[in-house]
């Protein structure tokens, strides 16, 4: 497909900020040069073939980019632009650079929307503005955007920012938040459908809430660290070796939904972390002693299901795992908490997977115990010993 490509070459020269207004509708052709000004230079036309006589720009034109009309794809902007809208048609790589552009007139308050075609690409270095609603079917990216409002990400496509200052809902499609600008995210909440990706540091302090709804999804990158007050919701949580931290503003929260993927999940604050009768979550045993847990020095209600992976487990007799650090924590198992696959007694949950796995309530530990036909071998061992020695006797 063709691309709709708008670059900015850098959040510095080319700032854009936006707003909103409606006016005349101006096609870029450059035919005198590759400058965008007001009332100075005729690079416009008037109509989408290019037919009509050329045209200064004034302030609050509604411009557009069109294969039909345009010479010059690399543009300078002459000082402070301020167009209505901006619009760039299929075919197009657009490089603005040197000045800003304002779309619609600046002030706060103001909500503008952004669209992006499926196929399309949209680039853009930076943005002022209070409230965005992004409909995104292609691929957009933008290197900051800050104003502090709400921000709304339609649509089945992607979405790339280095920092976003924003109260955010995901409704459609990824967000992917990089933090390389800055961590500013507000409270968040993803909807069915959507995903957020966490690359990089995102919240804007530990205050924050995070909600996940239905088959919406977050993922946090390897080694990724984030610490919030809310999380709650009936969604997914990937981890791939991450850590989250819950009860940043020392308040109560939820869980209800299903955590994977190697996270270290933490309760900390005053406030009880409960995860429900209806959440899952995944524990990845590797190595003697290597596996993710539930750990912190908080309140935490385990109402839920745990699920081991041992896939890569070193299953050698006398090896452990802590699961849940009970010491530290001041922890609930539910009559609602169960181990996929164990069976329990007591307190404690039974697995026999080619060795002995058991989960001690008491510990929070995983251990690998030797076979009854191991104690049996080892005590005829000791019995003979017994009788040798009586001999020499």
């Amino acid at each position: 497909m063709n691309k709709q490509i708008l670059k900015f070459s850098s959040f510095l020269s080319a700032p854009m900020l936006l707003c909103g207004a409606l006016h005349a509708q101006v096609y870029w052709n450059g035919i005198d040069s590759d400058v965008w000004d007001t009332d100075t230079t005729a690079n416009w036309n008037t109509a989408a073939d290019g037919t009509d006589s050329n045209i200064t720009f004034s302030a609050g034109d509604a411009v557009v980019f069109s294969s039909d009309t345009a010479t010059q794809t690399s543009i300078k902007v002459s000082s402070q632009q301020v167009a209505s809208e901006l619009t760039v048609l299929s075919g197009q790589d657009i490089t603005i650079n040197n000045g800003s552009v304002y779309i619609g007139a600046s002030g706060s308050g103001t909500t503008m929307t952004i669209n992006v075609e499926s196929g399309a690409s949209l680039d853009m270095g930076y943005s002022n503005t209070s409230s965005v609603t992004f409909d995104i079917d292609g691929d957009f990216s933008a290197d900051v955007f800050h104003g502090g409002g709400s921000m709304t990400k339609n649509g089945s496509g992607t979405s790339t920012f280095n920092r976003l200052d924003a109260t955010l809902t995901i409704n459609g499609g990824k967000l992917v938040y990089t933090g390389t600008e800055g961590a500013k995210l507000k409270n968040t909440t993803v909807n069915s459908g959507g995903t957020l990706e966490l690359t990089g540091s995102a919240f804007d302090g530990t205050k924050r809430d995070l909600k996940v709804n239905g088959t919406g999804v977050v993922e946090f990158a390897s080694g990724l660290d984030q610490t919030i007050s809310i999380f709650s919701g009936d969604g997914s949580l990937v981890g791939n070796g991450s850590t989250l931290r819950v009860g940043g503003d020392n308040k109560s929260t939820t869980f209800n939904g299903d955590i994977s993927g190697d996270m270290d999940l933490h309760a900390i604050g005053s406030g009880t972390f409960t995860m429900s009768n209806t959440t899952s979550m995944e524990i990845v045993v590797a190595g003697n002693g290597v596996n993710n847990s539930i750990l912190g020095t908080g309140n935490i209600n385990l109402d839920g299901e745990l699920t081991f992976d041992l896939t890569s487990a070193d299953l050698t007799a006398g090896n452990s795992w802590l699961i849940v650090d009970v010491a530290n924590l001041n922890e609930t198992f539910g009559a609602t908490f169960s181990i996929a696959d164990f069976t329990e007694s007591g307190g404690i949950w039974t697995y026999d997977l080619n060795a002995l796995v058991e989960f001690s309530e008491l510990t929070g530990e995983l251990y690998v115990i030797p076979e009854p036909s191991t104690f049996a071998l080892l005590a005829g061992c000791l019995g003979l010993a017994v009788v040798m020695l009586k001999r020499r006797l």
